[in-house]
Order: structure tokens, then sequence, then C-alpha cells
């Protein structure tokens, strides 16, 4: 749902306040962080509040702050390798880095709608997406971008690309698009929930998970055809149960990963669902009670189980040989 033009969870995420994750000097991050990406066991990225861009070499362990130079807050961010990165955020923030963030420069993607999403296939070819049906593509690094927007005035959240030809796009009401000729087209799938999904990831062609509101998780195996509900509440009620018996029940849910037989989805209320059988079934992990009702924004895992969970107040969780470190979260 939008509320003044952002997503209900990206407006409680702006929200929110400070304190987390260890920074420079063994200070700790204050800033929200919406989204996280990593390229190796020990080298990733995060994005958030007021610009915020931070670097770690340590699995997270410790972050270094890089300069953005906008003061706009930054929703998702991808790498395609340790140096080409791009990050994306409010009013049509576009920011590149061919150095590992050393230096983020400004691109401009003609719009000024908020992008919640970035992906990218390589160092040339990548795609945002974001409010007012806006999906932008670019095939030269992001010289320049082109827009393809939907004709309808809907909320686009996430887009994953699993390769050259194979990505998902998902968004407010369950609207789900689909690409198998690398963006220069993308189909609508017919999608009988109704609700809004947050987060989508695929394994491969066909099987692939998508997450979103009253703590949806749902799972295809014919490349988003159809959909199994593995979780949450399909049944579309009032914003007013949204907002409190829902939230705690079936919280919403922003992002989904499944690598191998271990997989992991974050969202409101501090939630993590954890699966150990390849996505097929889904059991909530226990957090602390310190963290309160803060929530849980982005995942990124790579080969070897290692990973971060990020969110709010600088949270970063992370994730070793697919263990959940709660501990690092405090």
């Amino acid at each position: 749902m939008r509320v003044g033009g952002v997503t209900v969870g990206v407006v409680l995420a702006i929200s929110a306040i400070a304190g987390a994750a260890t920074g420079p000097m063994g200070s700790r991050m204050k800033d929200n962080l919406y989204a996280t990406k990593l390229v190796s066991p020990t080298e990733g990225w995060a994005v958030g509040a007021f610009g915020t861009i931070v670097h770690t070499t340590d699995s997270g362990r410790t972050w270094q702050p890089q300069v953005s130079r906008t003061t706009e807050p930054l929703f998702s961010v991808d790498f395609v390798d340790t140096k080409n990165g791009w990050a994306v955020g409010r009013s049509g923030v576009i920011l590149h880095t061919t150095d590992g963030g050393e230096t983020w420069q400004a691109q401009n993607g003609g719009t000024d709608k908020h992008l919640f999403s970035v992906a990218f296939i390589d160092t040339q070819t990548g795609f945002a997406v974001g409010d007012w049906g806006t999906i932008l593509s670019t095939r030269d690094g992001g010289k320049t971008w082109k827009s393809g927007a939907l004709e309808r005035d809907l909320i686009l959240n996430d887009v994953f690309m699993l390769d050259a030809s194979h990505g998902w796009i998902v968004g407010e009401s369950g609207i789900l698009l689909v690409t198998e000729d690398g963006g220069q087209t993308w189909s609508e799938r017919p999608n009988e929930i109704g609700k809004t999904l947050y987060g989508i990831f695929f394994r491969d062609a066909q099987h692939g998970w998508t997450v979103g509101l009253d703590g949806l998780i749902l799972r295809t195996e014919d490349g988003g055809t159809t959909w199994e509900v593995q979780h949450g509440s399909t049944e579309i009620g009032s914003l007013e149960q949204v907002q409190f018996s829902q939230s705690v029940e079936n919280p919403s849910l922003y992002a989904v990963k499944v690598v191998g037989d271990r997989g992991f989805a974050v969202g409101e209320t501090g939630a993590i669902f954890v699966t150990d059988d390849g996505g097929r079934t889904w059991t909530r992990q226990a957090t602390p009670e310190s963290w309160g009702m803060s929530w849980l924004r982005d995942i990124s895992v790579v080969p070897g189980m290692h990973g971060t969970i990020v969110g709010a107040d600088g949270r970063v969780v992370r994730i070793d040989k697919g263990r959940i470190d709660l501990a690092s979260g405090e």
C-alpha cells in the first residue's frame, strides 16, 4: 500500500530511529539499513538511510563508511564483482562505482520516482524498479537508462535476475512480471493471492520463492506460473488487522534467499524464518527479546553459506556457514 508515494514498509523503515552493528573505530552504526550485498564470504556492502553506504572486508564484523554524496535513503544495492556496483533510492537516485565504492558517481535514470530495487546481470546490463510502476533498464552500465514503466500505477518492490535471460519483478497487489529474454519484454503472470509481495528469489529457472504481506512465503516449481502458499495469511483484512494482530502473528516479510538446503526469509518484528529442506518447509527462528519489534529488511548469502542480514537501527546479523549468529545483531 502507498502512503505519500512510498510503500508502508518503507515508510516504517524511514521513520524508525537508530543503533547496532560495529562501524569504524568500534562505534555502533545508527542509521537504518535497507539492503546488503556480499561478493565473497568476507567482502560486501550495505546501504540505508541518509545516503548511508558501508563496506566490510571481514564478513560483516566491522564496517567502513563510503561517501555517497547524497542524503536520500538508498533502498537497494547490487555488485557484479568486487569493483562494479550500483545503489538506488528515493527520488530516482542511482549511484555507480567502478572502484569498490572508493568513489560513487550519480547516474541519470530520467525519473524522480522512488527506486526500491536494482539488479545487474553484468557490468553493462541492469534493471531498477520502483514507485508508479517504474521499470528502468540499461545496456551500457548505466550511462543511459530506458524507461519501460507499467501502464498501471503499482509499486514494484523487487527485481531479481537469475541470468542473462530469466528475471522476475514483484510488487503491490501481488503483481508478478516475468522475462525470458533478458528484460527486452516483461509479461504479467496471474496471482490469485492479490497481496503485496516485497521480495523474490530464484534458485534456477523453475524453482523460486516470493515473500510479502502478512507473513506470506510462496513457492513455485514452474518458473512462476503457479505458486504454493507455504506460510502466512492469504486473507485480505482491514488496515487495522494488518498493522497490529497480523504484524505479530504473520509479520510482513521483505526478503528471501535459498542456497542448497538452507534458506532464510526476514521481515517485520525481527522475524527470521529458516528452511533446512531446500525451501519445502519453513520454521520461525527465535530471536533475542532485546531486538524488540525492530524490522529486518534484506539478506545476502554467498556460496559456503556466509551472509548478512540488515535492518533497523543499523542492525547486522551475520550468517556463518549457514548458522545465524544472533549475538552479532545485538
